[in-house]
């Protein structure tokens, strides 16, 4: 099997938000919309869970898996990734975008 091309966004949450709502929101209206891109092979969403006695640096973080960088590309310049993409601005904020060559060792 081929491997997958790999995509991590870190995501903060809007400083009005609670950590409920930013996971409601994300669950239940963003990730609809995101499973929806033309391409996108495995949508993965990780909730942060807060350590104790502060604020964690990041609230989430999602995985996103493609064939390679060329389907990624037009997932995302797509009509639904154009959407996607606007939608994100509605629950989050300070995103930091990895692109992962992944190694699994067991």
């Amino acid at each position: 099997m081929a491997a997958l091309f790999k995509m991590l966004i870190l995501l903060k949450k809007k400083p009005v938000s609670t950590d409920e709502q930013f996971a409601k929101y994300w669950l239940e209206t963003h990730a609809p919309l995101a499973k929806k891109m033309p391409g996108l092979r495995k949508y993965v969403v990780n909730i942060v869970k807060r350590p104790p006695n502060r604020e964690p640096d990041y609230h989430g973080v999602v995985e996103l898996w493609f064939d390679d960088l060329g389907s990624m590309k037009k997932a995302f310049t797509s009509p639904e990734g154009v959407a996607t993409q606007k939608d994100t601005e509605a629950f989050a904020t300070g995103l930091t975008t990895m692109y992962i060559e992944e190694h699994p060792i067991l």
